[in-house]
């Protein structure tokens, strides 16, 4: 019999995630050992971000007078130029330690989550193991990148957000208290990088779910063919913008907005990669091409330029997440939504989460490595989690029923005591 005191529960709560964080730690220490620390194109701008802030003795105000193009990203610099004070001249391998920190946390953080929300063991130990082979995390945290932090602010600001919307009985205070943390999280994560505003999707989204009674039931295909239709008409809006940069009517951003439109006029899907590249556009329907196309790239395994091994590894990794995730979509959209159930809950929202990051990017830019698709990963890892737990929890009910009939229609019974064992 299983012992279910306190101390063994919390036991058991604390042991998966620890396991998945040492694990990843383990293998992203074994791996930066391996490759040593790398300069990539971004973090010249960093460094030289980190030195500015240091030398002007953290006076914000001044530094971002002096140095506006930091402003959007003065949430990296500053946690480099930190660094840079603590580590001196070894900064750069500080920082390459704290992204393999980050790793580990991300991995621990969707293994809690996925425990709380009662996914079996059997599923979380797969997640952990899909973490620890997914290169693309492993990958940019040798550079001095804001990649790895990002993702740990990301991928806590979701599991926050579907944890203040519980089914168990909390204090009001308790809730506006997790969901505050999410806010918070999130506005780090726009601060380390202006992409984070993705994620007051799943924040609103998880204030609806909030709002809606717990037994709450309703269809959701209507819901997403609505919210697939504001998205589309997006789309086609964004795509009038790029034809005309000039009517954008906002006093903020028409920079950003001429700047994305440059790209678009030279036909631009994957950055750099020109065998993506379409014709020049020249009608609003082959701006929106462009847009739904660059939305198919970011989802693709490989590219043409890949070698046979990267496109081989990338189909092993990307094609099971991606099957998982249809799986729990179909099931999510084709069901009634039952708002009294954790993991629908956490579904909900890591399915806005996947659609607000691939919506923003097949508007913006898919970027030449697919870095910007890394912060999907964790959401893809426990989507196909909940894929995994839910198969396994019909074959255990299938294998139940099969021993309840076989138990019913035994002939071990004696017909002359009335259906009655005799003693």
């Amino acid at each position: 019999m299983s012992d279910t005191t306190p101390v063994n529960l919390q036991r058991e709560r604390i042991a998966g995630p620890l396991f998945g964080f040492t694990a990843m730690l383990l293998v992203n220490s074994v791996y930066l050992t391996y490759k040593g620390v790398f300069i990539a194109p971004d973090s010249s701008f960093y460094m030289l971000g980190a030195d500015r802030l240091v030398a002007t003795g953290f006076n914000f105000q001044s530094f971002l007078q002096e140095s506006p193009a930091f402003g959007q990203y003065i949430g990296f610099v500053t946690w480099c130029a930190i660094l840079k004070c603590i580590a001196g001249e070894n900064w750069p391998t500080a920082v390459v330690g704290a992204n393999a920190l980050a790793n580990a946390l991300t991995v621990g953080i969707l293994t809690h989550h996925l425990k709380r929300v009662g996914v079996c063991w059997q599923a979380r130990l797969a997640s952990i193991a899909w973490c620890l082979i997914a290169f693309d995390m492993l990958v940019w945290s040798k550079g001095l990148l804001s990649d790895p932090s990002f993702l740990v602010l990301a991928t806590s600001a979701v599991t926050f957000s579907a944890s203040c919307v519980r089914s168990c009985p909390r204090h009001l205070v308790i809730r506006l208290g997790t969901l505050s943390l999410a806010i918070l999280l999130s506005l780090a994560a726009i601060c380390w990088r202006p992409t984070g505003i993705a994620l007051f999707v799943p924040l609103s989204v998880c204030v609806i779910l909030q709002l809606i009674p717990p037994g709450t039931h309703f269809k959701r295909l209507l819901t997403v063919l609505a919210v697939g239709f504001v998205v589309e008409a997006g789309f086609l809006l964004f795509a009038h913008y790029m034809a005309e940069p000039e009517s954008w009517p906002l006093p903020v951003g028409g920079g950003n907005i001429t700047y994305t439109a440059h790209y678009y006029d030279q036909g631009q899907v994957v950055w750099k990669r020109y065998a993506t590249y379409h014709a020049k556009p020249e009608s609003l329907l082959d701006y929106h091409l462009i847009t739904l196309d660059r939305l198919r790239y970011w989802f693709a395994c490989f590219e043409s330029e890949f070698s046979f091994a990267h496109k081989l590894y990338n189909c092993v990794f990307y094609l099971p997440l991606f099957a998982g995730s249809v799986v729990v979509v179909f099931q999510w959209t084709l069901r009634s939504f039952q708002n009294n159930e954790p993991c629908d809950r956490l579904v909900t929202i890591l399915l806005s989460m996947v659609a607000a990051f691939s919506a923003m990017h097949a508007m913006l830019q898919v970027d030449y490595g697919w870095r910007y698709r890394v912060p999907i990963i964790p959401c893809l890892v426990m989507l196909t989690a909940v894929a995994i737990d839910t198969a396994l929890r019909y074959r255990s009910q299938k294998l139940a029923e099969t021993q309840s009939r076989a138990t019913t229609h035994s002939p071990n019974v004696n017909a002359a005591t009335d259906g009655y064992p005799e003693n």
